[in-house]
């Protein structure tokens, strides 16, 4: 048998891909057993039948030849095999999306179709060769100054064991939506994450609102409209369990570039900023958002004014339990949160905070002398 990281692993699919077999009835539910030595703290594992990783490229393949889910639902079920299937046809050409500044692209050049000579015994030919000015160019990636915003939803193995797969599909598809939402309106683009999570880039394009501040924006609304969908399924499950989403956010110059060249084009950020973020959401817990100490430097005077931030204090708890407008090293923030994974080494002196309040009305200046009384 093989457990769902082995599965994940041979076939490359996210998790959220293969949820979604299970679902639709592709792939058997797994059989949930003990965790070995080998598995560290997960209270429970999935194993699969050995032949899931051969009946996974079965269903990409089927994919790729423009089967319907329930075509390959209704093929699997009939018992077929491997061999049995139909070779792979060539895939019709595909017009690729014009993509988005500041990516330039050539047009392609008119192709006129070869005629077609009917032959009573025609003789196999080798494929035409392409011609190169008749195919797009590959969008050049560009380094842009960028904020990136990595959130993962927390303990989503956890809710895949509680839930039907039914209402699992129902949950997640409604934080997606609302976080979709949420993130479109401050001018997020999104980026590819592995996992059940999002990322969203923002770039420098419309002023007076920052990219940095409209990242922020975006995080903290997002957690306010998780705590409401949370509030939400607890009322309708009878349950305490709590949604969160973990958040990290980090800016910098990135590297810009396109993933693959069909519709939609699929933009992705490489670089500091992207790999910190994900390494902030991943080490983050109960819905916190962390941020770092470079892209705090870089906010605006006026845009620092309106965030409250800030790091635990040791042993303290109530209104003073945080040491306000300060920072501290990834591996000492991470190190007391229960199910937090360790920090990679290099990472580990990044200086991190929390943001804990976000004001969407500048407060009155500390500095502002009083109104003088009037005689």
């Amino acid at each position: 048998m093989l457990s769902s990281k082995e599965v994940l692993e041979r076939t490359g699919i996210s998790r959220a891909t293969l949820n979604n077999y299970i679902g639709s009835g592709l792939l058997p539910r797994p059989e949930v057993l003990p965790p070995g030595p080998e598995h560290g703290a997960a209270p429970r594992i999935g194993y699969f039948p050995d032949d899931t990783v051969d009946r996974i490229t079965e269903i990409q393949r089927l994919k790729q030849q423009g089967w319907s889910i329930s075509r390959i639902a209704g093929h699997l079920a009939g018992g077929a095999r491997l061999a049995a299937l139909p070779a792979a046809q060539p895939a019709a050409p595909q017009r690729v999306a014009e993509p988005t500044p500041p990516f330039a692209t050539e047009a392609p050049a008119p192709v006129r179709p070869a005629a077609v000579h009917p032959a009573p015994a025609p003789a196999p030919s080798p494929p035409p060769a392409a011609d190169p000015a008749a195919r797009r160019r590959i969008p050049a990636p560009i380094l842009t100054p960028v904020a990136v915003l990595v959130s993962t939803l927390q303990d989503a193995g956890e809710l895949w064991l509680q839930l039907p797969a039914g209402e699992y599909f129902e949950l997640v598809n409604e934080v997606w939506l609302e976080l979709d939402r949420i993130f479109t309106m401050h001018g997020g683009r999104h980026g590819k994450h592995p996992g059940e999570g999002m990322v969203c880039h923002f770039l420098p394009l419309q002023p007076p609102a920052s990219h940095l501040w409209n990242a922020l924006a975006a995080a903290h609304q997002a957690r306010e409209s998780m705590r409401q969908i949370s509030s939400r399924w607890q009322a309708r499950k009878g349950w305490d369990f709590e949604l969160c989403m973990n958040t990290g956010v980090d800016e910098g110059q990135d590297w810009l570039g396109a993933l693959r060249l069909s519709e939609p084009l699929e933009l992705t950020v490489v670089g500091g900023a992207a790999d910190h973020a994900a390494q902030l959401s991943r080490s983050a817990r109960e819905g916190a958002i962390w941020i770092t100490r470079n892209l705090v430097g870089k906010l605006s005077a006026e845009e620092r004014r309106r965030i409250t931030f800030g790091v635990p204090r040791a042993g303290r708890v109530g209104p003073d339990r945080r040491v306000l407008s300060s920072f501290s090293r990834l591996a000492d923030l991470a190190a007391p949160l229960a199910g937090s994974p360790a920090v990679p080494a290099a990472l580990a002196d990044l200086p991190v905070s929390e943001l804990l309040d976000l004001a969407t009305v500048l407060p009155p200046s500390s500095t502002q002398l009083p109104a003088r009384p009037e005689a």
